[in-house]
């Protein structure tokens, strides 16, 4: 590949590896948002839930919800391997949104037998798939 294109490669357990070339890809690191520009220093990163944006050479965008894992960064290639993956056509956003107020109402009235962790992160996970469905980066 050519020194100006990253080498993107998205891996889940539950689906096959979705490969593409890009400009530049923004990731949610679990310490905060990052880019990835070729000529990028090797890199290990932890992610979290949050809306991976791939930029074509063309500037065209493609947005992925991504929830959990890792990214690799060397020699112009990034590999994420995600717990989960959707793209953004692949979403369905009523069914995102009605895990959103499912969410938002459970951790404004948590039972007993709920998680209040597990209600945060469902509520996050609805909110990235949303923002992923609607192309809202960062």
């Amino acid at each position: 590949m050519a020194h100006d294109v990253l080498q993107l490669v998205i891996c889940a357990p539950e689906r096959s590896p979705i490969e593409s070339a890009a400009e530049s890809v923004i990731l949610p690191g679990a310490e905060g948002v990052f880019t990835v520009l070729p000529g990028h220093t090797p890199l290990l990163a932890s992610l979290t839930s949050g809306v991976l944006v791939a930029r074509a050479s063309d500037g065209e965008k493609t947005f992925y919800a991504i929830h959990g894992g890792f990214a690799e960064v060397i020699e112009n290639r990034v590999v994420v391997l995600a717990d989960t993956v959707e793209s953004a056509e692949d979403i369905d956003p009523a069914r995102a949104e009605a895990a959103r107020e499912r969410a938002a109402a459970r951790l404004k009235q948590p039972g007993e037998d709920m998680s209040l962790l597990r209600a945060e992160m469902a509520l996050r996970r609805a909110l990235t798939r949303l923002s992923a469905h609607s192309h809202e980066g960062y």
